[in-house]
Parts: C-alpha cells; structure tokens; sequence
C-alpha cells in the first residue's frame, strides 16, 4: 500500500497521543510522590523517617526530568510539517525502504497504523544518521542488511 501525506499526519497524532498518554501517567505519579511527601510525617525513628523522605523526592526528582524529556519530545513533533513532500530523507520524513516503514522524528518506537508497522526513530539513531540526505533509489548497509529507499514522503 502507497503511504502518503494523509499516512504523516496520522502518524504524527498517534506519537502524540502515546506521548499524552504517558504525560498523564508521569503526572499522576508526581502528584502521587507529593502526596506521600506531605503526609508523611516524622516518627520516633528519625533517620528512617529522613531516607525515607530522602528516596520519595529522589524519586519526584526523576518523574520531573521524565516529564520534561517528554515535554521536548512534543515540541519536536511539533515542528513536524505534515503536508511538506520531502525529496530528501530529514527531520520529519516518512520512509518506505525494502526493509521496513521509517518516520524520521523523535525515537518512540513501533507504531502499528493501517495494518502497516513503521518505526518512529530520531535522525541522530545510528540508522537516522545512515538515511539522512538520502533520496528515492539510494541504499544503505546498516547490521549486515541492505536497505534500499523506496519512497520518502
């Protein structure tokens, strides 16, 4: 099946949706982890009481700087311009090789869309930086395989 500017878009709302999802959850593990902060109170057994204290904000600490990568990752997408047709393999293309479906944007993995797997990958991965600047008919040799362009959208 051809992709094409409509199969972007889609694309595009699905990464930003998972990475919507996955706000929320970080969200609510904060407030979960300020939560337990505030009610957590001193006993008898200081020092318990100040590790304790001591790994809950260590674990806020993290959630906080997993939200913001997150936060970067939707301002990456949306620089993303959906109804641009790309001659060359960059930031925001979607690649059809021999070897797979690529959309050239923030690293989040497979994305399952049109009974069609493509993989959302960053152009400074290892294979992003092997496709980049490439064109329709070009090949790479990226883990021992050939992987020849097909079609960049």
């Amino acid at each position: 099946m051809p992709i094409n500017l409509d199969t972007k878009t889609e694309l595009l709302n699905q990464l930003n949706a998972n990475l919507n999802s996955k706000m929320e959850a970080i969200k609510t593990a904060i407030a979960d982890v300020s939560e337990s902060m505030k009610n957590d109170t001193k006993s008898s057994a200081g020092d318990k009481f100040e590790t304790g204290r001591e790994m809950m904000q260590i674990e806020l600490n993290n959630k906080q700087a997993q939200l913001g990568k997150l936060i970067r990752l939707k301002k990456d997408l949306a620089l993303i311009q959906t109804k641009k047709k790309m001659d060359r393999i960059g930031f925001g293309s979607l690649v059809r090789t021999n070897q797979g479906n690529y959309f050239i944007s923030v690293a989040l993995g497979k994305v399952a869309l049109l009974d069609e797997t493509f993989f959302a990958i960053s152009l400074v991965s290892p294979l992003g930086q092997l496709l980049k600047d490439k064109e329709a008919g070009d090949s790479i040799q990226f883990n021992g395989r050939t992987l020849k362009v097909q079609e960049i959208l």
